[in-house]
This record gives C-alpha cells, sequence and structure tokens, in this order.
C-alpha cells in the first residue's frame, strides 16, 4: 500500500469507526450555522469559515473521488472548445455512492450521513426562516417544520465554466454549497451574487450588477433561501473560470420542498 492509498485508508477508518464521529460532524455544523451572520440584502444568505473539524476537512481534501467517479452535468451546456465537459458531478444521495471507489466510499457515506441530519437542516432553515416564509407561503414560525428533502452532491468545474445570474428553480427551498481548496489563495473562484439593474443602468450586454463574492477559501461555505418573486430574487452565479485559476471543488446540498427523483435532470448550482 503507497502512501497515499495508507491516507485514504485512515481517513476512511477514522470517520466510519471512530464513536460519535458523524455525531461530532453534525454538531459542528449546527454550531456554525447557528454563530452565523446573516444578510437581508439583496436576500437572506450568510457565509462561514471552519464549517468542518480541522480533521474531517483535510480527510475530505484526502478522499476526494477521482475524476473517472464523476459524470457530466450537462454535457450539452458545459463544454469547452474541444467538446469536454466543465463541470462534473457525483450525486451523493441519488445512488451514485457507488461510482466511488471501494476505499474512499465508506467515508462519503458518513459525509452524506452528516449533511442530511435533520439537526443540521433545522439550523439552516432556522437562520433563513423569513425568505424561506416567503418561497414556501407559510408563517415564519413554522419554517422548520415544514417537509425538506436533502440532495447533496459533489461538483467540479474545470477552465472555462460559467453560468449566468439565475435564481434556482423549483422545488428547491435552500442552496447551501461548500469550497474545498487544498489550499488558501483561491478567494476569486466563489460564487456572486446579483442584483437586476433597472433599465436605465445598464451596460451593454450587462442586465445584472455583481454585489458580492463568496471568498473560496477552504472549509468555508454559504447558503441562501431560493426565491423568484416580486418580493425576493436570489439572482447568484459564477463567472468564467479562466486558466490563470484553478479546478473548483465542492460539495453542493439543496434542500427541497418536494423530493427529486433519482434520474430527474438537475438543475444547476453556482
Amino acid at each position: 500500500m503507497d502512501a497515499d492509498q495508507q491516507g485514504v485508508a485512515h481517513a476512511t477508518h477514522s470517520l466510519r469507526q471512530a464513536p460519535g464521529s458523524v455525531e461530532s460532524i453534525v454538531k459542528q455544523l449546527v454550531e456554525r450555522v447557528t454563530d452565523a451572520k446573516v444578510e437581508t440584502w439583496p436576500f437572506q444568505h450568510f457565509y462561514m469559515m471552519n464549517v468542518f473539524p480541522d480533521d474531517i476537512y483535510e480527510q475530505i481534501i484526502a478522499n476526494l473521488p477521482a475524476k473517472a467517479s464523476y459524470l457530466p452535468f450537462n454535457a450539452k451546456r458545459w463544454k469547452n472548445g474541444q467538446g469536454e465537459s466543465t463541470r462534473d458531478r457525483l450525486c451523493l444521495t441519488e445512488g451514485e455512492l457507488g461510482r466511488i471507489d471501494n476505499s474512499r466510499r465508506p467515508f462519503w457515506e458518513g459525509i452524506t450521513e452528516a449533511l442530511e441530519s435533520d439537526k443540521f437542516r433545522r439550523a439552516v432553515y432556522a437562520k433563513l426562516a423569513g425568505d424561506i416564509a416567503i418561497r414556501l407561503g407559510c408563517p415564519q414560525p413554522t419554517v422548520i417544520e415544514q417537509p425538506a428533502f436533502p440532495n447533496v452532491m459533489l461538483i467540479r468545474d474545470y477552465q472555462d465554466y460559467r453560468i449566468k445570474p439565475h435564481p434556482d428553480g423549483q422545488p428547491r427551498v435552500v442552496t447551501m454549497q461548500f469550497y474545498l481548496p487544498a489550499k488558501d489563495g483561491q478567494d476569486d473562484l466563489g460564487t456572486s451574487l446579483y442584483i437586476r439593474q433597472p433599465l436605465t443602468h445598464r451596460i451593454i450586454g450587462r442586465k445584472f450588477k455583481e454585489i458580492k463574492r463568496f471568498p473560496f477559501k477552504p472549509n468555508s461555505a454559504y447558503a441562501f433561501a431560493v426565491n423568484d418573486c416580486a418580493a425576493r430574487q436570489s439572482y447568484h452565479g459564477r463567472e468564467l473560470i479562466t486558466a490563470s485559476q484553478t479546478t473548483r471543488d465542492t460539495i453542493l446540498i439543496t434542500w427541497n420542498s418536494r423530493n427529486i427523483a433519482q434520474g430527474q435532470k438537475h438543475r444547476a448550482p453556482a
């Protein structure tokens, strides 16, 4: 067994067999969300650092699946000049864990279990309750009791990937993305938030104005409540990834108002 294989084996063992390991991840996730500062403009969102315990984050980086485990997210929409996919995904919720090699799979089963925890979901919903109430058309005090179905994916973006400002669609209620750079210094790779500009302020070809870009920091994450109505429009996107930048690894979790059947076409996260 070489050094890389030893590292993977150790990471897998420590997460799956250590007593309370998944529970400790959930505990820190809930604490970080509870302590996060919510911004309300242009829609409710928050950004947080040190999301996972440090040792778990190191294991996440060590256990990122091989490229062959991923599938093109949308080969027609996201491809470069050579016809190669610029956005790949691996659905951890929807039966694709089997695409991950045996040494890494137990680790990702544990991470998925933690992210799908209802304790974690309730903390996120409580934090974004104002805008979620708009989305679901329910009283704010009842938000955390509403039905919610998590969907977890690993996402890998490459040079020439971009996605224009969009609000996300039904049945999505909350979008959350965890940033997974191996080291610091790649801040510019984060997701951007936008507002739609009035006709009098639009530059040719630019209907939207970027008002914030989340720093692509190790072990960080952002979340927002999805809306596309008069009261709120959750416009977000990603500017073009250039040759001077790098592969962008993330974990995406969305909570939906109804269950997404396996094999249904996925909507695009930022």
